[in-house]
């Protein structure tokens, strides 16, 4: 299994969350122990800004594409409040790239300003999850990680 991340990742490289600004991590969800830098219940994402950065996939890489509004979007911090669902989306297609064999890329995008690829693929209301070019999910209609799985073996396929 080969599993890349589109965007900055923590230091373990497991995924796209941001360091706190004293360069410590916060623990993720199944640690053993929490570290004193998590002052939030959740770690925070850091979504991608520019629709032209990032790495391309290979032919035979399936991509997965999440369009989120909360996170750190540049500057801007966007509280995990405002949309819990863009956590749960994020942490249900990590969980969906451990299980498969196969390239895997997860790509985290701001859907603030990747607007109109989200909308190419039907997703009006953040969170949007797509796989291998084809909208899963989005809005409140939050994926099991079973769904994310077949889809990532339908589009291996």
């Amino acid at each position: 299994m080969n599993y890349r991340v589109d965007g900055p990742t923590d230091h373990a490289g497991g995924g796209p969350f941001a360091a706190d600004t004293d360069g410590e991590m916060a623990v993720a969800d199944g640690a053993a122990e929490a570290t004193p830098v998590e002052k939030e219940s959740e770690t925070t994402l850091r979504a991608r800004l520019s629709p032209f950065s990032g790495q391309t996939a290979g032919s035979d890489t399936v991509q997965i594409t999440v369009y989120v509004v909360t996170g750190y979007h540049g500057k801007l911090r966007v509280p995990e409040s405002f949309c819990r669902e863009c956590h749960l989306f994020t942490r249900r297609a990590q969980q969906a790239i451990q299980q498969v064999d196969g390239d895997v890329s997860l790509s985290v995008r701001s859907w603030w300003t990747h607007l109109p690829w989200a909308l190419r693929h039907g997703g009006y209301h953040p969170p949007v999850m797509v796989v291998g070019g084809r909208r899963l999910c989005q809005g409140h209609d939050v994926p099991t990680t079973e769904a994310v799985v077949e889809a990532i073996e339908r589009a291996q396929n």
